[in-house]
């Protein structure tokens, strides 16, 4: 087992662990942080996958912006 093995491996838990957090919780704020970091790992797949420009595109788009928007939306209508 090579090293891509086990970091593929670690980054694919904790997007599941993440994700089942996500829908677990019921704290919003919480469930948006949770999400952050699934998006991360899955920037981390991408990285793997040899694709640099996508997983930092995916991290200013979706992680940076988009996230954002749903803390503040989150925050403002509690």
């Amino acid at each position: 087992m090579t090293i891509w093995h086990l970091v593929f491996a670690v980054l694919s838990a904790v997007a599941v662990l993440s994700a089942i957090v996500v829908v677990a919780t019921r704290n919003p704020v919480y469930s948006v942080l949770s999400l952050v970091v699934c998006l991360f790992s899955l920037a981390g797949h991408y990285i793997l996958l040899g694709a640099p420009f996508l997983a930092i595109v995916h991290i200013i788009v979706y992680a940076s912006a988009i996230m954002v928007l749903f803390l503040f939306v989150i925050m403002l209508l509690n």
